[in-house]
């Protein structure tokens, strides 16, 4: 029997498509729970990096959202795990967008030198992360880092 895709068509309906939330905060987790839900999304949830890993071992995701202060394992360096484990087994590039409450100068590039697609700083609006989830997640996601 021929393999399946690796990654769905662009035309998979929202309501397959599936998000890794990973962040230590429970009211944090549940908000973003909320919104993606209203988008149709259906949502895993990790609380820290280490447990992210676990969950990206275990199934494909469409887009992972990533805290970048959390116990046992820090967003930077589960993404940087990660994209050593999806270039040492050539797996698809899984885009991550970084959630973080810092405004520090470079962290910008720090997220970006970890691996992690893209950046939303906390608190940020539903329309502002309704916008970087269609971004990253949607039909048509674009490939790469971000520019701006």
């Amino acid at each position: 029997a021929p393999a399946a895709p690796a990654a769905p068509p662009a035309e998979v309906s929202m309501s397959q498509r599936r998000i890794l939330v990973v962040e230590d905060n429970e009211m944090n987790r549940q908000l973003a729970r909320v919104l993606l839900a209203r988008q149709g999304w259906q949502v895993d949830e990790a609380p820290d990096g280490q447990q992210a890993l676990d969950a990206l071992a275990a199934r494909r995701y469409d887009l992972v959202l990533m805290d970048c202060m959390m116990p046992v394992l820090d967003g930077y360096a589960a993404c940087r795990r990660w994209r050593a484990r999806e270039a040492a087994e050539g797996l698809a590039r899984t885009p991550v967008v970084a959630l973080t409450a810092s405004v520090i100068e470079g962290d910008r590039e720090r997220c970006v030198a970890a691996g992690m697609d893209d950046y939303l700083s906390k608190p940020f609006s539903a329309a502002q992360f309704h916008a970087m989830v269609m971004r990253w997640g949607g039909a048509g996601a674009p490939d790469g880092v971000a520019e701006n």
